[in-house]
């Protein structure tokens, strides 16, 4: 029985490249492999996009949830959080690539994050 795969299409970014333009875009320190959680030898898929799903509860079943432009107002907040140095506020990886993408920094897409040093 042959092997099942699924051929993708990735921006592959280092860790440390990513880390710097986080740092010098928000002008805030960040580390990439904390928020990953992750160890060395390693790669991470992370999706950046500049909509997010909004969720009507009184919406009809099958359509509460609905793709809305822009960033996501909860990554908003804990973007906002961090920037403003509250305590044990740091956003995800994603949060802050959706962030960028939404911002036209970077190019929305699945994001292959290469974890070696």
């Amino acid at each position: 029985m042959p092997l099942t795969v699924l051929s993708k299409t990735y921006l592959e970014v280092d860790y440390r490249e990513l880390e710097r333009f986080i740092t010098e875009h928000y002008e805030m320190p960040y580390s990439v492999v904390v928020a990953l959680e992750t160890h060395n030898g390693s790669h991470h898929t992370v999706s950046a996009t500049t909509t997010y799903a909004h969720y009507d509860p009184e919406a009809e079943e099958g359509s509460r949830f609905t793709r809305r432009p822009g960033l996501d107002p909860e990554e908003a907040e804990v973007i906002r959080a961090w920037r403003a140095g509250t305590r044990g506020c740091e956003p995800s990886v994603r949060a802050l690539l959706n962030d960028l993408a939404c911002s036209g920094h970077v190019a929305p897409g699945e994001y292959l994050i290469s974890v070696y040093w």
